[in-house]
């Protein structure tokens, strides 16, 4: 969801509490846009009924350094779900820049689609206002509680 600019109102917030301020506007905004926990699919499962810890389990499993990366990333979302965290800060975290990761999501998405019977991403995203001042908007992602467990414990065993 891309909102217009004449669309906001701009308040003025005390600089420490900015990052939380923002977290909290793209998590009404998903909720306004309803993606959440029971979003429905196209098959008619919720991505925790798509994405079971014997599918991720395989996912992990996978050699594809794309792959790799957007494990690396569900690592993160999985630390906090429900969390929105901002494509500025995946970068940061995972110590690669805005290209490499466009990439592995891309090479990642053609390997779903492939090899994991066109699921969706495990992951939701929805696309906000940048708290980069280098980005205008930029992407948040986000794990709902079942599907980081489900990684969670896909990575532990073997």
């Amino acid at each position: 969801m891309q909102l217009q600019d004449s669309e906001y109102v701009y308040v003025p917030v005390p600089r420490q509490f900015v990052p939380e301020v923002q977290a909290y506007v793209v998590q009404l905004s998903a909720e306004a846009a309803g993606r959440g926990d029971a979003e429905e699919r196209p098959t008619g499962e919720t991505l925790s009924e798509q994405w079971t810890v014997e599918v991720l389990r395989r996912l992990s499993q996978t050699r594809l350094s794309s792959t790799q990366s957007v494990g690396k990333l569900l690592d993160v979302l999985a630390e906090h779900p429900g969390d929105y965290v901002s494509t500025t800060r995946l970068v940061e975290l995972l110590d690669m820049d805005r290209t490499q990761l466009r990439g592995a999501l891309s090479a990642f998405s053609r390997h779903v689609k492939k090899h994991f019977d066109r699921r969706p991403w495990p992951m939701t995203w929805i696309e906000q206002l940048s708290p980069s001042p280098d980005y205008k908007t930029e992407f948040f992602y986000t794990v709902d509680a079942t599907v980081a467990q489900h990684w969670q414990q896909a990575r532990e065993t073997p």
